[in-house]
């Protein structure tokens, strides 16, 4: 599942970074959500993707 990061924290040894898109797994993503330290993306804009 694709999410926005609202802030920017370490997963799995990876830095995710503020206002980034990254791919994870849906049941971290909802927690995330419910934590408000991410957001579900449901449509990806072109202009926002990881780099």
């Amino acid at each position: 599942m694709k999410v926005k990061m609202l802030v920017q924290t370490q997963y799995k040894n990876e830095l995710l970074r503020l206002n980034k898109i990254y791919d994870i797994p849906e049941d971290t993503a909802l927690r995330w959500h419910q934590s408000k330290i991410a957001e579900i993306v449901t449509n990806e804009n072109p202009t926002d993707h990881k780099d």
